[in-house]
This record gives structure tokens, C-alpha cells and sequence, in this order.
């Protein structure tokens, strides 16, 4: 209910559905609406319909193990075996998912080795691509640059009205004029600043006209630009993406080596949880099968013989590692069959009855619909039938949709389902039937069209035993 987002009241919940005409149809639960998908998911745990020939809970292989499992009070125990199965799939899900990516790792290795050993027998510096375009672009122009250089020189320095020897005389002249002007001194001060900063022979030492160097420098600059346009870039930051890459592959090989060993102790966890729940179960079964049939005995099957089938089952499931399989042999003779293969509808009408009898331990106390569970039988058995269904109602709530009054005789509140054609339609009509309305409806189902005293006499003596 909560996780429904439904608020629930007490131990009671009312569920109510309205469908119109119209295909308007409404679900309320605990008159709150819902969803018809929501009303799907709760039903199974309020109510459990047997019809005659319909695949029921108890004909399913794993209903059967949760009721065995109820008997033998294992409830636990499955739970655990379930849940340690349910943790090795994730493991092992996770595994082969790890395992598929460390494939895809040891597939890049060889590429990714591959551009370590490349950017690293280069061993670019930081910066180094951008200084060597540089330093090529100088050694390129080497003799341009020293021309320049050479012209300037001369031109500062050796010719006899040189620049510095200039400035050096215009700076002497306005420091003298300053002393009578001290405007002048800042002018003085520029003059010397910029004289200081005229220089030209320092830069004649760095150009290298040397071929080999040039030559040099260009292959460098080749191979630098070539690993760039492989790798991006920043080179440095690349092969550290590589190693990073290169070091998880080792990694995810020791997270597989801790994870085989991880599934490796809880499947045997498992294994031995699910032997202790099998021997549990089997030890119970034997249980089981003597007081099914006795309770089948009770319902006139005096010669049936009901017994529990195992199968083991590897590696194992949720459910654990044996399956089950009820068989059940109506007369003397005949081989036992699996219970869903039984032919008759009123065989398996009182099978199921015993069963839901004798395990009749669901804590859930859910309502169990038995549709025409008087198939096929009549007279003793199908009071007997009834004398069970009173005794099953004392732990579930019990509808029971009958045609025999001997059945019908035990409930404590009886209905009558009619079809009416009212003003040119059928309508289903639904009856509460109390005090002399229940014994000549009671009547009729015994008697049919012929309604005598007696008959009524027998129904009032039938009801009237029932209540003792």
C-alpha cells in the first residue's frame, strides 16, 4: 500500500470499482482512486479464485514451493536462499560486464603503448613546439636579421655622426642648459634611457647561421607538428591520459580477481543454504503427503493417494535447487499423475480443498473465491465438501460460487445470482436470501421445479444441523 502511495486503515481495506456504459471505469482503494494496473499488482495478495479447470496458484510450480515452504516453516530459510541468489546474479552480471570492458581495454593496449613509447622517445618539453617555430623562423632569416643588425651598428656607432655619439652630445648640452633650467632634466634623463636602450651588438651573438642547426631545428619542428596532429595539442597532457588508461587495465584485472572470489564464496553460501532449505522440505513433504490425504479421504476420495515428487535442479534457482512435483492418484490401480494433468473437475476440486486445508497457514489471510467447486460431485461428498469449507472459513474468508445445496447449506450468508430481462435488457440481478427466502431457494436448488414439504422439511433439518 505505501509503496502504491496508498494510505491504508487498520486491517481493513475496501476496494470498490465502478464500470459504466460509458468505458469510464473507476478503482478505489479505501476510497482513494487508483490505477486498474495498481489494483493487478494488490489482487494476488487479497485473493486466491480455484475454478474447475483454470491454471490455479496451487498448480504453479512455484506457489507450490511457497506453501511447502510454509509448512515446513522454511519461509526464512528461501528467503535467504533467494536473496543469495539474487546477490550472485548482480555479481556475476557486474563480472561479465567488467569482463567485456577489460576486453575492450587489452584490444586498445597495443595502440596505447604504441603512443607512449612515441610521445615519449620524442620527449617534448612544455612550450617546446611553439619556441622551436620560433627559433626556426630566426634561423630561416638569419641573413636578413644580420644585414639589419650590421646596418644598425654602423649607423649607431661607426659612422662620424653616429646616433649615440649624437644623443650623447645633445644629452651633455641639455644637462648643462638644466642647470639653469630644471625642465630640462627630464628630457636629459629620456635622452640617457633611450641611449642605454639603443643596442645592437648584443643581438649579433644569438643568430646562428649555421645550416646544420637549421637543418636540425626543422626536423624537430616536423616531428613535433606530426605527433600534434595524431595527438592534439598538448602532448604531455595526452600520454597522461595514455598511462591513466594503460594503469586502469591492471586494475580492472585485479577488481575481476576480486569479484570471481567474491561470487566464488557466495555461490557456495548458497549451495549450502539451498541443501539445508531441500532437506528441510523433503523431511516436510513426507508430512504433507499423509495428511493430504487424509483430508482427501474425508471428501470421499477414501482410495486417492497423494505424493511429492523432487527434482533436483542444477546449478539452481531463486528458488533454490530442487523443484517440486504433486502427484496425486484418484483410485487403486492407477500410477500417480502430476496434479495439473487430472482430468476430472471433481477430483481436483476436493484435491485443491484438501490442500488449501491442510495448508492453510498463509498469515495473509487472503480470500479464497471457489468457483463451482461442486463439479462432478453430489450427495455424502458434497456434503462432506461443505462441512470443509466451513471448517476453512474459520481461517479465510471463503466465497463459494455452487449449484448444490448441500454446499450451499453451510455458508453463513447465502446470495442469488439471477439474469432478468427489464424493459428489453438483460440485467444481472444479486439477492441477499435470509429466513424462509434462503429455505425455498435452497429447496429449489435440491428439487428443482418439484417443491414438496418434504423437501422443505429436509432443507430446514440440513440447516438447522449445520448451526449445531
Amino acid at each position: 500500500m505505501e509503496r502504491l502511495g496508498l494510505d491504508s486503515e487498520d486491517t481493513e481495506l475496501i476496494v470498490r470499482r465502478e464500470i459504466s456504459s460509458d468505458e469510464r471505469n473507476r478503482v478505489y482503494i479505501n476510497n482513494q482512486p487508483t490505477t486498474v494496473s495498481a489494483l493487478r499488482e494488490l489482487a494476488p495478495l487479497l485473493l486466491d479464485i480455484h475454478g474447475q479447470h483454470e491454471q490455479q496458484t496451487l498448480l504453479d510450480h512455484s506457489s507450490q514451493l511457497a506453501l511447502i515452504d510454509a509448512f515446513a516453516d522454511s519461509i526464512a530459510l528461501a528467503s535467504k536462499v533467494r536473496e543469495l541468489f539474487t546477490v550472485t546474479e548482480q555479481a556475476e552480471a557486474e563480472l561479465a560486464e567488467l569482463a567485456a570492458d577489460h576486453a575492450r581495454k587489452i584490444e586498445r593496449l597495443d595502440l596505447l603503448a604504441f603512443q607512449h613509447d612515441e610521445i615519449q622517445k620524442a620527449d617534448p618539453k612544455p612550450g617546446e613546439t611553439e619556441s622551436v617555430r620560433q627559433k626556426l623562423n630566426v634561423l630561416s632569416n638569419a641573413g636578413k636579421l644580420l644585414e639589419a643588425a650590421a646596418r644598425g651598428y654602423e649607423a649607431l656607432y661607426e659612422s662620424e655622426a653616429s646616433v649615440l655619439s649624437t644623443i650623447a652630445h645633445t644629452q651633455r648640452a641639455l644637462r648643462d642648459a638644466a642647470q639653469h633650467d630644471s625642465r630640462l632634466q627630464p628630457i636629459a634623463d629620456q635622452l640617457e634611457t633611450a641611449r642605454i636602450s639603443i643596442q645592437v651588438r648584443v643581438y649579433v651573438g644569438p643568430v646562428d647561421a649555421d645550416p646544420k642547426e637549421l637543418e636540425r631545428v626543422q626536423e624537430r619542428l616536423v616531428e613535433l607538428e606530426r605527433l600534434h596532429r595524431k595527438y592534439g595539442p598538448d602532448l604531455l597532457q595526452h600520454i597522461q591520459k595514455v598511462r591513466r588508461e594503460m594503469d586502469s587495465i591492471g586494475l580492472t584485472e585485479t577488481k575481476k580477481e576480486e569479484l570471481q572470489a567474491k561470487i566464488s564464496a557466495i555461490r557456495q553460501e548458497y549451495l549450502e543454504t539451498a541443501a539445508q532449505l531441500s532437506n528441510k522440505r523433503r523431511a516436510a513433504s513426507a508430512k504433507l503427503e499423509a495428511a493430504v490425504e487424509r483430508e482427501l479421504q474425508s471428501l470421499a476420495m477414501p482410495h486417492a493417494r497423494f505424493t511429492i515428487s523432487w527434482t533436483d535442479i542444477t546449478p539452481g534457482r531463486a528458488s533454490g535447487i530442487d523443484r517440486p512435483e504433486l502427484l496425486i492418484s484418484a483410485n487403486p490401480g492407477e500410477d500417480p499423475w502430476p496434479l495439473e494433468k487430472i482430468a476430472s473437475g471433481g477430483e481436483l476440486s476436493r484435491i485443491m480443498l484438501a490442500l488449501r486445508t491442510v495448508l492453510a497457514v498463509d498469515h495473509r489471510q487472503k480470500t479464497l473465491i471457489f468457483d463451482e467447486i461442486d463439479a462432478g460431485i453430489g450427495g455424502k461428498a458434497a456434503e462432506t465438501v461443505g462441512q470443509k469449507l466451513k471448517e476453512l472459513s474459520s481461517r479465510y474468508q471463503i466465497f463459494c460460487v455452487t449449484h448444490l445445496a448441500q454446499i450451499a447449506a453451510f455458508a453463513d450468508h447465502q446470495y442469488r445470482i439471477e439474469k432478468i430481462v427489464l424493459d428489453g435488457r438483460s440485467v444481472t440481478r444479486v439477492e441477499a436470501l435470509s429466513g424462509e427466502a434462503r429455505v425455498e431457494e435452497l429447496v429449489r436448488m435440491m428439487s428443482g421445479s418439484r417443491v414438496t414439504d418434504a423437501a422443505r422439511q429436509h432443507v430446514k433439518e440440513l440447516l438447522k444441523a449445520v448451526k449445531l
